[in-house]
């Protein structure tokens, strides 16, 4: 009767087991989060371009949308499923759930298979056991859940991270793509550049002939006409290692042979003025961040449940005998024993008590990484937009000289025709208007790859490339 009662009360305590447990609450967190050293020193000023009530479902982001061309979306596309970095961190991310599911296993008792066999070399008797034995670590305080919990936030945070892999490969793949276009037009631009130097050079070798010219002149721009085609022959080598660069990205043989357009498709949308807050706080890393928090949290739980002490309960069921035939059936001599044991620490060298102070500073240290992560957030989109803004700006002014030398040249080819003025001064003034164009050309790159990079720093919300 007695151990009936003991029975029943073991496995009530095993039904209301994890009295020590607890869950992260979002006010336990955040008060983790302010706890930070890092981030008691961080005000955000109130003119900040951040806005704390908009929602992120409202802003528009036709701004990035932009950029989309049907053979972008396709590389990324491809990118998304062949990239040698993605497929690998795939693996990885698999292992890691399966980990977080080994160790719920903790949580349910544990039961294996005996067989095994004895002799007496003095009587020669032999004794042979074939039995089921079950063990059950009652979790009275929750060591063993914390412990799952911990690894189930390990999980999510490499879910994470795996999500902002994604973003970063396909931020990659769409800046390669812009590069590349961007060389396939300095190309066409370099050589239309030579070929008005080689006009120069035969307007020069008339006026050798007439004497208002000599030989060092025809050196002079003969020198510049090699020194341009070396540079061209840079900047192709340059194109095709970008290529190269697209392909491997893509998962693709990289043989720098991918075709892309010689044009930039127009930017008509502009860049918001302010953000939704709450852009920043969903950002990949930072929610990786936030449930490593959660993660150091369970440790802590966990380390502190380990110096208490732990109940085991085990039981075994099988048979035993002195002959094969006493063993043949599992009930021709059964054998069934039920107990249980409490362990617990008295003297480890304070080994779990170190413990307990390990995990506390990798919590602290977590916690200072969310508010780095924070930070350089803060960082990356200020730079993003002080770009933008800086890089619109010289793009205005760029636009307006190249529109003033097309109005000096067409005045100059209407003084060409009657007579005041001549075709030295017409070929110089459009060389001049092709390198302000050139300029243009990797303004409007770095235009391009800017709003990428202010897309990334917003969190890629709703990601046009996935």
């Amino acid at each position: 009767m007695y151990k009936r009662l003991i029975m029943l009360g073991v496995l009530s305590i095993g039904l209301s087991s994890c009295i020590g447990y607890k869950e992260p609450t979002k006010e336990a967190l955040d008060n983790l989060k302010e706890s930070s050293e890092i981030a008691s020193h961080v005000t955000i000023p109130d003119e900040w371009i951040f806005d704390r009530t908009a929602n992120a479902r409202s802003l528009s982001y036709e701004w990035i949308s932009d950029l989309k061309t049907p053979q972008l979306e396709m590389l990324i596309k491809d990118g998304m499923l062949y990239n040698a970095d993605l497929v690998i961190a795939k693996e990885k991310l698999n292992q890691i759930e399966l980990a977080m599911e080994i160790a719920g296993t903790n949580l349910y008792p544990s039961v294996s298979a005996v067989a095994n066999t004895s002799n007496n070399l003095v009587s020669e008797s032999q004794i042979r056991r074939l039995a089921l034995k079950a063990n059950w670590e009652i979790d009275l305080w929750g060591k063993n859940k914390s412990a799952q919990m911990a690894s189930t936030s390990d999980y999510f945070s490499a879910k994470h991270q795996n999500i902002l892999l994604h973003q970063s490969i396909a931020s990659m793949i769409a800046k390669a793509y812009y590069l590349n276009i961007a060389g396939n037009i300095q190309e066409d631009m370099i050589e239309s550049y030579i070929l008005k130097t080689k006009e120069l050079e035969r307007l020069y070798s008339i006026q050798k002939k007439i004497g208002t010219a000599n030989a060092m002149d025809l050196s002079s721009i003969a020198a510049e006409i090699i020194s341009l085609e070396g540079y061209l022959e840079k900047v192709k080598n340059a194109n095709i290692q970008s290529r190269r660069s697209l392909e491997l990205l893509t998962g693709k043989y990289p043989e720098g042979k991918l075709a892309t357009q010689n044009f930039f498709t127009p930017v008509k949308n502009d860049v918001p003025a302010s953000f939704p807050l709450e852009l920043l706080e969903n950002r990949s890393d930072i929610q990786a961040y936030h449930f490593q928090i959660e993660k150091a949290f369970y440790e802590v739980q966990q380390a502190n449940a380990a110096r208490l002490p732990s109940l085991t309960i085990s039981s075994s069921l099988g048979t035993a005998g002195s002959n094969v035939e006493a063993i043949n059936s599992l009930f021709s001599n059964p054998l069934l024993k039920v107990g249980g044991g409490l362990v617990s620490p008295i003297f480890n060298s304070g080994k779990l008590k170190k413990n307990v102070e390990i995990k506390n500073s990798q919590q602290k240290q977590v916690v200072e990484e969310y508010s780095k992560a924070v930070l350089n957030a803060l960082n990356e989109v200020e730079s993003s937009l002080a770009n933008l803004n800086s890089v619109e700006k010289q793009i205005n002014y760029n636009q307006k000289a190249i529109q003033e030398l097309k109005n000096n040249i067409d005045l100059t080819q209407k003084q060409i025709k009657v007579g005041t003025n001549n075709s030295f001064v017409l070929i110089r003034k459009q060389r001049d208007l092709l390198k302000n164009e050139m300029n243009l050309i990797n303004l409007e790159l770095q235009d391009r790859m800017e709003r990428i990079n202010l897309y990334m720093a917003l969190g890629a919300q709703n990601f046009i490339f996935s």
